[in-house]
């Protein structure tokens, strides 16, 4: 069935690379700060080892990348709904 439309694995592809690159940032956000954490660091606090860079990771750094990634969906949201209610795209 994939043969019917061609397009589609291409917009799948493109969303998959969106999605890599948003989580290549969240992870780079995370490590970079006043305290630089290492990937090894993180991927260990994540997975529930304590520490320092755990307490970090846990209490700022993972609620600002958070939130951080809410509201850039929340303003792409209200962009989509705004351009679909005015029934233009450059609204």
């Amino acid at each position: 069935m994939m043969g019917a439309n061609p397009g589609r694995g291409r917009i799948a592809l493109v969303l998959l690379l969106f999605f890599l690159l948003a989580l290549a940032g969240g992870v780079i956000s995370m490590m970079m700060g006043s305290v630089e954490i290492p990937l090894q660091e993180i991927l260990g606090a994540l997975a529930g080892a304590g520490g320092t860079h755990a307490q970090i990771l846990w209490n700022i750094r993972l609620p600002r990348t958070l939130v951080a990634a809410l509201v850039g969906i929340d303003l792409a949201l209200a962009g989509t709904i705004l351009q679909a209610i005015m029934k233009n795209p450059l609204a």
